[in-house]
């Protein structure tokens, strides 16, 4: 029920507003509506998600929501050099994701698409990253992530939840093998 009535406020606030897509030119109240929408009503945000348009706007909104996640963790961690490589693979790999996941949802699924629509589920799947570095709910957060892509793909895409699974899950597996070929080489 509690949901039910997080989806209805969501609703109503993207009635209010154009768009509930990450706006650099109105940087914070943007940046709060964006990552409540994403967080809280994921079904609704992706559904009215643009699928094309351009990349400045998810991708501020990702590097904003990785520079939070690195300045709190590297509070955490006191270590600057984990700070600047968890900085440099927070930006990187929703880039590679989105290529690995547009690739099998267009060559296995046969959906219609662009790599841009990869892109700006990825991005705006890292408003995760806002909370994701607290103690011991941070992989619960993680599994969040996974579900928001999920549903970001299948709205994007037009396919199946189920499939969108599929595609995250070959993405994880193919992710695990690279990591893995090196000790095997």
């Amino acid at each position: 029920m509690n949901e039910d009535y997080r989806s209805k406020d969501v609703e109503a606030e993207m009635d209010e507003t154009p768009s509930m897509e990450f706006n650099p030119r109105n940087f914070f109240k943007s940046f709060y509506h964006t990552s409540k929408a994403v967080l809280l009503s994921p079904k609704v945000f992706f559904a009215a998600m643009k699928k094309g348009g351009d990349f400045r706007g998810p991708f501020l909104y990702m590097a904003a929501c990785v520079l939070f996640h690195v300045v709190i963790f590297g509070l955490l961690q006191k270590d600057p050099e984990i700070m600047l490589k968890t900085f440099f693979l927070g930006i990187l790999f929703p880039f590679i994701t989105a290529g690995i996941l547009f690739g099998i949802v267009k060559r296995v699924f046969r959906a219609e698409g662009s790599y841009e629509s990869a892109f700006r589920v990825n991005a705006y799947a890292s408003a995760v990253n806002l909370v994701a570095w607290l103690p011991l709910v941070g992989l619960f957060f993680e599994l969040y992530r996974v579900y928001l892509i999920v549903i970001g793909l299948s709205g994007a895409f037009s396919i199946r939840p189920s499939r969108s699974l599929l595609a995250v899950l070959i993405t994880m597996a193919v992710y695990i093998m690279v990591s893995a070929a090196p000790g095997y080489l």
